[in-house]
């Protein structure tokens, strides 16, 4: 309940992409691949922190619901427990490819998909997948016409 508004109304829902997004995993020589074997992948994953500070302030600062986008292989226990500290509302798996985002988009459960990969987005083929710089743009000018109310 926002501004005494009991009414039906769902926020936007941002889904972010986890891998190659948020989190890249790094597989450099052999060694890092053996490490990735014994520890799992997030023992070798670095956030990017750009991405980070815009889940931050949607997370804390609108009304807005952060959901992560995650192939279900990569959803291990590990990645889990790495994840937790996150600020994100709910994980959404992707399980088979990457047309369930598409889905997802047509659909209303996403209303934006955040993702720095050229091909990722491509093969969402939507208006609504952008990248991170592109959702910042939108972002402020929302926030903006929300302020001048």
């Amino acid at each position: 309940m926002l501004h005494n508004d009991i009414s039906n109304h769902q926020s936007f829902v941002i889904g972010f992409r986890c891998e190659g997004n948020l989190l890249r995993y790094k597989e450099d020589n052999v060694g890092d691949r053996i490490l990735n074997i014994i520890k799992g992948k997030t023992a070798r994953a670095e956030v990017d922190q750009k991405v980070l500070s815009l889940m931050n302030y949607i997370y804390w600062n609108t009304e807005y619901t952060v959901v992560l986008v995650i192939d279900k292989e990569n959803y291990t226990k590990e990645a889990q427990e790495y994840l937790e500290d996150f600020p994100f509302n709910q994980v959404c798996q992707v399980i088979s490819s990457i047309s369930e985002v598409t889905m997802m988009l047509n659909t209303g459960s996403l209303t934006y998909y955040v993702s720095n990969d050229t091909l990722d987005r491509q093969r969402v083929n939507s208006k609504y997948a952008v990248d991170v710089d592109t959702f910042n743009s939108i972002l402020k000018r929302r926030v903006r016409r929300f302020e001048e109310s």
